[in-house]
């Protein structure tokens, strides 16, 4: 090769470098040139650099090109980790927190996390010590108090606080805990004073004061102040105004009072009584113990002897003798005892409620099946040897209802409580039901009962009872429980001009005496007494009568009748009265009924078609043709004018109005009149004119217009399509227009809305009957500037749809 400089030389490229190639080097200790290959300046110039020498960024690793091993424990400073270059997954199990059962003895680095898992507690290494972590706002330490009356003690036991409260004793006794005597002040121990203890009353224990009056205390106890001299003998005392005894003595007879006879006392036994040693008094005679019936008496009343009672012992007594004891039943003979021998209440005693408290007081029973009448209820009870019951039906609870003739099987009569209850006079017996419970009827006429009456005989005075359900009503027999009565065993009292004592009597001295019931003759005055009528049956024997009666005259009053034969007229009559019975010029204009009707055939004739008013004078009246009425006329049904009718004023009409036309046919122009809920005024305009109607096609001549209709501004604006067809309203602030009552189809009109001198008001549509081209998303903006008009033109589709356009700025 020849020698050629190094900058000479061809470039070696990278890729043909191998380990072998050489390189001068010179050896400055040998001053010489030397070959030196690739691979030997490589191995062995590294260990020439020095430490530090070859700055970062001239080497160049690949990604992963370092091994872990190549990389030196603690070599990598906290400096060389990217923030946030570590993630969950680069962290080992218990970096973090250290989960431990037992603390260690040190942390690993300083806030270091340790939790045991035996107490769930958490701690932190500081660098030299665990420490407990806490719960911010949490109770760390409790600490206890000895100051005051109670002591608080605190002991705390790992993460437990036990807290005890003592109660400090007191200084001294008979001490509790208490504010002070008066007043509000702090609680102490103090010693309890009077004034702590309440007052005692009648009716509620408390405290109280010994002040002599009759007591004293002895130390701490509270006795009678009194001192007397003990005995156990019987001693007349004498006591002191407290009711303390003071003093006493023994008993002597002389301090006993002496016995009366209507006072108790000391006696001295007198003849045929002795007293023995003991003090007990007895008999001083004696006999033989024994049951006698008949006995010998000495001047003492003593029985001396006994024996037994022989037959002729006993004499003849007669009956009116027995006083006392009673009489079996046996004795008597049957139906002995007659009514005359029942003594006044024997069989019913009577009695009552009183008049004010309605409290029934019964009498003592004498005997078992004894009756008793409560004369004020009139309910009836029946004595059961222990006390009064009331019998099943009380009259108190039964109601009259009438008469029922068993002949007929109709009611008779019916009195006003059955008629309310659905009785009717010649009606069948209702049948039993709630509404007529109790009611009774009374039978009036023999017969066989039939429909709601029992099927069997009744007679006069049987009643028939509703028991409120059943088909029938019950029977109550009364006619056969007073069938063996007669008429001279039932006694009356002899009152007034009557002086029989029975009825038979009393009936046949009626009948002597009575006034006969066939054309009866009166003589002299014949006096009818308080609330007396005069009752006549008539022709027919039935349940109507006619009765006479007066009202309560205040003085004396006469009635004479006439002495002509004829009909009494009364009140009630109609048609009775003749024009003969009627003097002539009798009757007056008084006389004459405001409401009266006078015929036309009572009239004076006149012409054809006259009308009869009164004269210009107004005094009398004439027939006329010429009718002039200053005041209303009032015609019911239809009026006709032949020709022409002039009305000054106003003219009423209750009806329609009828034109005829030129021609008179079958075809008339009626005008009819909707009925008014209100007084309503038409005004036909003063011109010559066509008037429009509703369902015919219309040709107007002249403009038609209508008076625009001012909305009221508010929030909300109310619109009324009844009121017009125009409307206008001026904004003064943000509105929205309301849902419009009263739409009608077909009506059409503007809405002219006017901005006011502030503008920028906007406006709304409320409800669901505004309907805009596109939807209510395009419903018209106002136009905001002030001043501005803008004018909304609308239809009525129906009574839901209004269509709206807009005319905008309008200026």
């Amino acid at each position: 090769m020849a020698n050629l400089k190094i900058s000479e030389l061809p470039a070696l490229a990278g890729a043909d470098l191998a380990a072998d190639d050489l390189l001068v080097a010179v050896d400055t200790g040998a001053a010489a040139s030397k070959k030196l290959t690739i691979g030997d300046l490589i191995a062995n110039g590294v260990t020439l650099i020095a430490d530090d020498a070859i700055p970062g960024a001239k080497i160049l690793f690949a990604a992963g090109g370092i091994a872990t091993a190549d990389i030196a424990d603690a070599a990598i400073t906290t400096a060389k980790v990217a923030d946030d270059g570590i993630t969950a997954a680069k962290l080992a199990n218990e970096s973090t927190v250290d989960l431990v059962t037992t603390l260690p003895t040190s942390g690993a680095f300083t806030g270091q996390l340790a939790l045991d898992t035996t107490d769930n507690f958490l701690y932190a290494w500081s660098g030299s010590a665990w420490l407990s972590l806490k719960a911010a706002g949490s109770i760390n330490t409790v600490t206890g108090s000895t100051v005051g009356l109670v002591d608080i003690v605190a002991t705390t036991t790992g993460s437990s606080v036990s807290i005890a409260a003592t109660q400090n004793d007191t200084d001294a006794a008979n001490k509790f805990l208490a504010g002070p005597t008066s007043g509000a002040g702090a609680v102490a121990y103090r010693i309890i004073d009077g004034s702590d203890l309440p007052a005692a009353t009648t009716s509620a224990k408390g405290a109280v004061v010994v002040n002599g009056e009759g007591l004293r205390m002895d130390s701490n106890t509270i006795e009678v102040d009194n001192d007397v001299t003990l005995s156990t003998t019987h001693h007349v005392v004498t006591y002191s105004a407290k009711g303390l005894i003071t003093g006493g003595r023994v008993l002597t007879s002389a301090d006993l009072p002496v016995a009366t006879g209507s006072a108790r006392g000391a006696v001295i036994p007198g003849s045929g009584l002795a007293v023995d040693g003991s003090g007990n008094i007895n008999h001083s005679n004696s006999v033989a113990a024994g049951t006698y019936t008949k006995v010998t008496v000495d001047g003492q009343g003593h029985i001396s002897a006994g024996a037994t009672l022989a037959a002729t012992d006993i004499p003849d007594i007669s009956a009116a003798k027995i006083t006392s004891g009673t009489i079996g039943s046996t004795i008597l003979a049957t139906d002995a005892v007659t009514a005359e021998k029942l003594a006044d209440q024997s069989v019913t005693k009577f009695g009552g409620a009183g008049a004010t408290d309605n409290v029934v007081t019964f009498p003592a029973g004498d005997y078992k099946g004894q009756f008793f009448f409560d004369e004020k209820n009139e309910d009836l009870y029946v004595f059961t040897g222990e006390s009064f019951l009331p019998i099943t039906v009380i009259s108190g609870n039964l109601v009259n209802a009438g008469t029922y003739n068993a002949n007929t099987n109709l009611v008779g009569t019916v009195t006003t409580a059955g008629s309310a209850a659905g009785f009717t006079a010649g009606g069948a017996l209702p049948t039993p039901a709630t509404g007529n419970l109790n009611y009774y009827v009374v039978v009036s006429d023999s017969g066989t009962g039939s429909g709601n009456a029992p099927a069997v005989s009744l007679a006069p005075p049987d009643m028939l009872i509703s028991l409120g359900s059943g088909s029938t009503f019950q029977l109550i027999d009364v006619s056969n429980a007073i069938a063996g009565q007669t008429a001279a065993n039932i006694s009356v009292v002899a009152t007034g001009g009557i002086a029989a004592t029975d009825v038979q009597a009393a009936l046949q001295e009626l009948d002597t005496e009575k006034i006969g019931a066939a054309s009866p003759t009166f003589t002299g005055t014949v006096l009818l007494g308080q609330n007396a009528v005069l009752a006549f049956e008539g022709s027919a024997d039935d349940q109507y009568e006619t009765t006479i009666t007066v009202v309560n005259a205040t003085a004396d009053r006469t009635i004479a009748f006439p002495n002509v034969s004829g009909n009494v007229v009364t009140t009630g009559d109609t048609g009775t009265v003749t024009s003969a019975m009627i003097a002539n010029a009798t009757i007056v204009n008084a006389d004459v009924s405001a409401t009266a009707e006078i015929a036309v055939s009572k009239l004076a004739n006149g012409t054809a078609r006259q009308l009869l008013q009164t004269d210009t004078a107004g005094s009398g009246v004439e027939f006329t043709s010429n009718v002039d009425i200053p005041g209303t006329l009032d015609v019911t049904g239809v009026a006709t004018f032949d020709s022409t009718s002039t009305f000054v004023g106003n003219a009423t009409f209750n009806g329609s109005l009828i034109f005829e036309g030129a021609t008179p046919d079958a075809h008339e122009l009626t005008l009819n009149v909707a009925d008014p809920s209100a007084d309503v005024t038409v005004t036909i305009p003063a011109s010559t004119t066509t008037l429009a109607g509703l369902a015919i096609a219309q040709s107007y001549t002249k403009a038609q217009r209508g008076t625009p209709v001012p909305l009221t501004d508010a929030a909300t604006i109310a619109v009324d399509m009844s009121l017009g067809n125009n409307f206008s309203v001026t904004l003064a602030g943000n509105r929205q227009l309301g849902d419009p009552s009263n739409v009608t189809a077909g009506q059409s009109g503007v809405i002219v809305i006017t901005q006011d001198g502030t503008g920028s008001r906007t406006l709304n549509y409320a409800g669901t009957k505004w309907k805009f081209s596109g939807g209510s998303s395009n419903a018209p903006q106002l136009t905001t500037t002030a001043g501005a008009v803008d004018v909304l033109a609308y239809y009525c589709e129906s009574a839901t749809r209004i269509t709206v356009t807009s005319l905008l700025n309008v200026s």
